[in-house]
């Protein structure tokens, strides 16, 4: 039997066998050959191009500093530290590839842990679809998972959380049950130590206390032995993470501002600018989870579970579909709705699909058809945007004017990109006077642009401008006053990839020739 299907007898089974590792694994070669499809699958991404997101991060961590103005140093980046930590380590090879590397072992790990999660709560059947769902959604363009942002990452830890949390919870021994909590917990704080929203595995963690709480017995005793070591483990996570912070000088305010204070204000700026633009990428966004199986997958658990008086019983069962609020409630509050939102619900797809995947019922049968379509959607999207980055040139446009640049600049020249796009300063290996590399912080924390103004008028000035969206755009520069300081200070030296470059008046610079866009 399953940890779901033990569940109807609720805590007699639990005094007449010690909760423990399921009677039966899937062949570790499966696992073996699903990782090793992971990382064949994931290394074309290695060589092509940084998005923005990333570029940012990278940029971030190459200049992190203490005695900065913001978190971070002198350039604003809205997101916890671990993160940034993450980058940091990639940044110190000076190959902007290194950080898609270094997202593949990550790949993996969330894998094994669906793998070990699906075993536990599917049996040997959970534990192959788990892993084999899982990886087709760490590996999928569609959902933006070639990439390596902090959704990614933050989806890793949370996965790795559940399954020792499952763990955990079906732990035999006092002294394994403690330990495995605490790297629960350690993990689940790191997913928030990487992606605020990351909530799940704090979510799954409270359930499975809650419940047992609830139930008394030895399900009690296991509940406060695994608040107990999660609690720890949370603990020293988040003091790891910050008290390095607060040593080089960051106060809490500077914390506070940075990671929380300004997302209200951010939301604000995205609804009220270009509401159609953002309902349009929600409903996209809704139309994705659905076509690459992600909906399915889940929506077929959230049935399940209100069929089967079993699953509602189990512990685990309610603590995996407290999963699906959670990680709604995380992709709506994101508030930009880009497609890697969309592994918010990976987790709990995985183990949908792998809780389910065994049973000959009808559950069984639509999780198996989900879990095929999210694998099948992975490989198409895999393909095709090998295909793209190989023979479509103008996906390379924000490479091509970082090279560009790098080629053009000399040594302490600066640059700034209008507006964000900041993954064309990681390629052009240039730092920026501005501090805001993204076009809502800018937005937000400099919406009349008194800043840039300033910075672009005063003696440290940038070398050069971008400009890949217009001067005006969201009706920013209404009163003209941005690009009337720019036909004084600045002229056009270059169109590259069809976006113009644009040089100090008082600079001469040898030009590096045209780029194939």
């Amino acid at each position: 039997m399953t940890v779901l299907s033990r569940a109807a007898v609720g805590d007699g089974w639990a005094r007449r066998r010690p909760p423990g590792r399921p009677r039966a694994t899937a062949p570790r070669r499966t696992l073996l050959a699903v990782c090793l499809a992971v990382v064949l699958a994931r290394l074309p991404s290695v060589w092509q191009p940084l998005r923005n997101d990333e570029g940012g991060y990278l940029l971030a961590a190459r200049h992190w500093h203490a005695g900065g103005e913001f978190l971070y140093g002198d350039l604003f980046v809205d997101r916890p530290p671990l993160l940034l930590a993450i980058f940091r380590v990639a940044a110190l090879s000076g190959w902007d590839g290194a950080i898609r590397l270094l997202a593949i072992p990550f790949a993996v790990v969330f894998v094994v842990a669906a793998w070990h999660a699906g075993a536990r709560l599917g049996g040997p059947a959970g534990a192959r679809w788990a892993a084999v769902v899982g990886a087709g959604l760490v590996c999928s363009p569609a959902l933006a998972a070639d990439q390596a942002d902090g959704e990614l990452f933050a989806t890793v830890l949370v996965m790795a959380s559940v399954a020792c949390a499952l763990a955990a919870w079906a732990a035999g021994s006092p002294g394994r049950a403690a330990a495995v909590g605490a790297l629960a917990g350690a993990l689940a704080a790191g997913a928030l130590l990487v992606k605020q929203s990351a909530l799940e595995g704090v979510v799954v963690v409270a359930v499975l206390v809650a419940v047992g709480a609830w139930r008394g017995g030895p399900a009690r005793r296991r509940a406060l032995a695994l608040a107990a070591s999660a609690g720890a483990g949370a603990l020293l996570a988040t003091a790891a993470a910050l008290v390095p912070l607060v040593a080089s000088g960051t106060d809490a305010g500077t914390l506070w501002r940075d990671l929380v204070g300004m997302r209200g204000d951010a939301l604000d700026v995205i609804w009220s600018a270009r509401p159609h633009a953002t309902l349009v990428r929600a409903g996209q966004l809704v139309a994705l989870t659905v076509v690459t199986g992600l909906a399915g997958a889940v929506a077929t658990w959230c049935w399940a579970a209100g069929r089967d008086r079993a699953l509602r019983r189990s512990a685990e069962g309610l603590a995996v579909l407290a999963m699906v609020p959670a990680g709604l409630a995380a992709m709506v509050a994101g508030g930009s709705f880009w497609p890697s939102y969309a592994l918010q619900l990976a987790p709990v797809a995985a183990l949908s699909v792998g809780a389910l995947a065994g049973r000959r019922d009808r559950a069984g049968t639509w999780a198996r058809r989900w879990g095929r379509v999210v694998v099948v959607t992975a490989v198409v999207a895999a393909v095709g945007a090998t295909v793209v980055y190989a023979t479509v040139p103008r996906v390379w446009f924000q490479q091509r004017i970082g090279e560009w640049l790098a080629a053009s600049a000399e040594p302490g020249d600066t640059a700034v990109v209008a507006y964000g796009h900041p993954s064309i300063l990681a390629a052009a290996d240039l730092t920026t006077p501005y501090p805001y590399l993204w076009s809502v912080p800018m937005r937000t924390l400099d919406g009349d642009q008194a800043l840039l103004r300033a910075t672009l008028a005063g003696p440290d000035a940038p070398a050069w401008l971008v400009a890949v969206n217009g001067w005006n755009s969201w009706g920013i520069d209404d009163d003209g006053r941005l690009r009337d300081l720019l036909a004084d200070r600045y002229r056009v030296v270059a169109q590259v990839c069809g976006r113009p470059v644009l040089l100090r008046e008082d600079l001469q610079r040898s030009l590096a020739p045209p780029v194939r866009c």
